[in-house]
């Protein structure tokens, strides 16, 4: 008769361990994932509703934009965050978006937040945005950082809000986001109608009026 016996408790623990790392295993890494990106500013303003949401609001990017504007609000820091939700509730998409897309998505969701903040403080341009992601500052006025995770990006941006007219960026900095200019309907060309050349319109016909004869004079009238 062979003897049946337990494992020994290393023995246990260790195929606990090995069964623990199977079935969690694969979501280590997705949990853990941290990618960090240099997004362009240009595209990201292409792609997403940054221009509908600013209205009439001004916004440069890189800290020197803000030398010399009057303030009204310091430091503004938001995070915006980008998901896998469709419309940003219910389930995830069935495609996962790129970390391109969830970086957009997470830029437009700070800039909501930058625009909501600065009609609040009346403030008519966002100035000086620079990334603060966890209180680390990148300065780049062509570019923002976001970090990008399994199910989610985020974006952390510091700007200043200021009030009256901004100065201009040159042309090889960030492109300046401006108010769009109220569209003017073109003018319609009037367009004359062809004046006939002097030297080339016909004499005028001759007159063919003809005087009517002379009326008959009316007979005398018989005496009875």
């Amino acid at each position: 008769m062979n003897d049946f016996r337990l494992p020994t408790f290393p023995a246990r623990a260790t195929a606990a361990v090995v069964a623990a790392i199977a079935l969690g295993g694969p979501c280590l890494p997705a949990q853990a994932r941290n990618v960090r990106l240099m997004e362009s500013v240009p595209d990201a303003l292409r792609v997403t509703r940054t221009h509908e949401i600013l209205g009439n609001l001004d916004l440069r990017f890189g800290g020197d934009t803000a030398r010399g504007a009057s303030l009204v609000r310091h430091d503004v820091v938001v995070k915006g965050v980008g998901t896998t939700k469709v419309q940003d509730v219910g389930d995830d998409e069935r495609v996962r978006p790129t970390d391109h897309d969830l970086c957009a998505r997470a830029f437009e969701d700070a800039m909501t937040q930058l625009a909501f903040a600065a009609r609040g403080a009346r403030a008519t341009a966002i100035v000086g945005v620079v990334s603060n992601y966890e209180g680390v500052l990148f300065d780049d006025p062509t570019h923002f950082e976001c970090h990008v995770g399994a199910l989610k990006a985020a974006v952390t941006l510091r700007a200043q809000l200021a009030v009256g007219p901004v100065a201009p960026t040159p042309p090889s900095e960030v492109p300046v986001v401006s108010p769009p200019p109220q569209p003017v309907s073109p003018a319609v060309p009037v367009i004359s109608p062809p004046q006939p050349r002097a030297d080339l319109v016909p004499p005028p016909p001759a007159a063919t009026f003809q005087p009517l004869p002379s009326a008959p004079a009316p007979a005398p009238k018989q005496s009875q």
